[in-house]
């Protein structure tokens, strides 16, 4: 017998004849691509590197061979291509000196994202996480190997489709792990057929998890996006995400698997919705399914179903959607005067441009065909390098049109109104152009970073991101479109050069500036303050002193600017906070009768605010011990 060696195209010990695997063709002596990691290369003294199994912007996939356990395992290299090159027959990474900031940032996403996904072994349907660590400059995951087709692969084999009663043995389990993935904070962004693999057991496993900077256009790194299954928000690096846009994916997935067709990309659907009712494509897709489907898939995130228990929820009750639903106004039904396919009426993304995108879309649906992991990489650099040259460009562009504007102004100094020339003025004009464009040429060459794209996102989380990159200077604002801790506008815009040296102003917004007042009839003012807290508006405590109300109980809330002009308020009213209003709420303090010397009816018409005395001075002296605490423990 033949020596025995270990495959680095299956991982298996086997017998080379004319050094090829006889199990899976791999050619022993095949040439390794740069860029990769030398097959054969050992790491963390533990795992050995095999063949290529997927790339994307971020990184990449390896089979590898983990020699402790002896058993093959997928081995993740944090690697984004457009920060990073890899030293020449080396492992080692060597990352661009102006990129080294960005590149810290994203590795300390890219970790904390698997962490998390650590936390959850046993609890979750995913390849496993056994290990986490960081050498050769970078960060690498290993995730255990499960033997499984890509249900893609697995449709095909079935007829290309599968029947709801079969789907629905197989979905809970993918719902339960998407669940707990959600409850713990980590968005897919990549739900599709090609990244969803079902085992011998017929069960459903999700992979190929990466940070939202991969999954998303027009950000730090080369995106790689599932056309037909990425949601709208994906394609615009300013709009929300969240568990909504896997929601989206989830229903895509479902259209495919019951119909047997891709869905149009979603980017598509912006400029011409034609996407059709599954139950229309097949008749075989209970109806309230389809409904489902079609609102898990509205373009609109907000007209979405938000979550995986409401989706389940409605998957599993027939007595939720089982009629013709409107759709944006519509209804979806296989009307013959339409050919089947539903009505346009679809809303469009306020103050939202999207360029035109390759769909992928084809009717013969070969899109299907197509390993985004594997195949994607020349499309990504071609983009990636046209992202690069934006910022010279725009540079170039600005310095172009200095020098025109200094050309003019010298001309048109030359002559003075009578006529004659002005040489000194020539000279000072030109000069001041000349240091504005060097001012701003240097300024150009300085910048050292790319600006990522804040906008939109928590602060908190974006200030432990980038902590070790750039420092915030951050103005809170009131702002209608964003909540209370979100990113609401940015000095730089992303994808424009900055000094990482200097701080960068943000704003992070403080709520909605428009505030309708709540209804504070019969409320306790500790519940009706709790109310305005959670609003974030601006509040000060008075009582008035009156038999007419319950103690304690709210009498009325005024606005005030600067403590002058009070005016009074009633629920549904509305205050803009921007325009530095703050409220003032009065409740009832009823004094006990042993200590008022006015009568009961002065009591009523009478109001007591803050230090103003309208008792005599034995009344004062009470309502002072016993409302003063109280109006304390309220503004605390």
């Amino acid at each position: 017998m033949g020596e025995r060696k270990l495959c680095y195209g299956c991982m298996e010990r086997t017998e080379f004849t004319d050094g090829v695997c006889p199990r899976c063709g791999y050619y022993e002596n095949s040439p390794s691509d740069p860029s990769f990691i030398i097959p054969g290369t050992q790491l963390h003294n533990r795992y050995i590197v095999g063949v290529v199994l997927s790339v994307n912007g971020e990184g990449i996939t390896y089979l590898a061979y983990d020699q402790s356990t002896d058993c093959k395992v997928k081995l993740r290299e944090y690697m984004p291509h457009n920060l990073c090159s890899r030293v020449a027959d080396s492992p080692t990474v060597r990352v661009i000196p102006l990129r080294l900031a960005q590149y810290k940032a994203l590795m300390a996403e890219f970790t904390e994202l698997y962490k998390s996904l650590a936390k959850l072994r046993g609890q979750v349907h995913i390849c496993t996480v056994v290990d986490l660590f960081a050498e050769n400059n970078t960060t690498y995951v290993v995730d255990e190997y499960i033997e499984s087709v890509r249900l893609i692969d697995y449709l095909k084999d079935n007829a290309g489709e599968l029947t709801w009663n079969q789907f629905s043995q197989m979905l809970p389990l993918l719902m339960t792990t998407l669940s707990l993935l959600h409850n713990s904070g980590v968005i897919h962004r990549a739900i599709s057929p090609n990244t969803i693999y079902v085992t011998e057991k017929d069960e459903l496993v999700l992979t190929a998890f990466s940070t939202a900077a991969a999954r998303t256009e027009n950000t730090e790194l080369e995106c790689e996006l599932y056309n037909g299954y990425a949601a709208p928000e994906q394609y615009a690096a300013n709009t929300r995400q969240g568990t909504w846009t896997d929601i989206y994916a989830v229903c895509a997935v479902l259209y495919r698997v019951l119909t047997g067709s891709m869905p149009p990309s979603a980017i598509s659907r912006m400029e011409n919705d034609n996407l059709v009712a599954p139950y229309v494509m097949n008749p075989n897709v209970p109806k309230h399914i389809s409904n489902i489907i079609m609102q898990g898939m509205h373009l609109n995130g907000d007209a979405r179903i938000q979550s995986v228990t409401k989706l389940v929820t409605d998957l599993f009750d027939e007595n939720v959607m089982d009629y013709d639903i409107p759709y944006n106004g519509y209804n979806i039904s296989q009307d013959s005067s339409n050919s089947g396919y539903a009505e346009n009426n679809y809303e469009t993304y306020d103050n939202q441009e999207y360029p035109d995108y390759d769909t992928g879309y084809s009717e013969d649906y070969s899109y299907d065909d197509y390993d985004s992991d594997t195949n994607s990489k020349y499309n990504q650099e071609k983009a990636g390098a046209i992202d690069r040259l934006k910022v010279p460009i725009i540079v170039g562009i600005v310095l172009l049109l200095i020098m025109l504007i200094a050309v003019f102004v010298f001309a048109s100094s030359m002559f003075d109104d009578d006529g004659s020339t002005s040489s000194t003025a020539a000279v000072s004009t030109t000069t001041t152009m000349t240091s504005e464009t060097q001012e701003a040429t240097t300024e150009a060459e300085t910048g050292d970073s790319i600006m990522p794209n804040l906008v939109g996102k928590n602060y908190e989380n974006q200030k432990v991101q980038y902590s070790s990159w750039i420092t915030f200077d951050v103005e809170e604002v009131y702002n209608d479109n964003y909540n209370a801790g979100i990113i609401c506008w940015q000095e730089y815009e992303a994808g424009e050069s900055f000094d990482s040296s200097k701080s960068v102003k943000i704003q992070v917004s403080k709520g909605p500036a428009t505030i309708e007042i709540p209804s504070y009839s019969n409320t306790l003012y500790s519940t009706y303050c709790a109310e305005l807290d959670e609003l974030g508006v601006p509040y000060t405590v008075s009582y008035v002193a009156t038999s007419s109300y319950t103690n304690n109980v709210v009498v009325k809330v005024t606005k005030t600017k600067n403590d002058v002009d009070e005016t009074e308020l009633a629920a549904g009213d509305t205050i803009d906070m921007n325009d530095g209003y703050s409220l003032i709420v009065y409740y009832a303090y009823n004094p006990p009768a042993t200590t008022a010397v006015t009568t009961a009816a002065t009591m009523e018409e009478t109001e007591v605010v803050e230090t103003e005395a309208t008792t005599t001075a034995a009344a004062e002296e009470s309502v002072a011990e016993t409302a003063a605490p109280a109006e304390e423990e309220a503004e605390n």
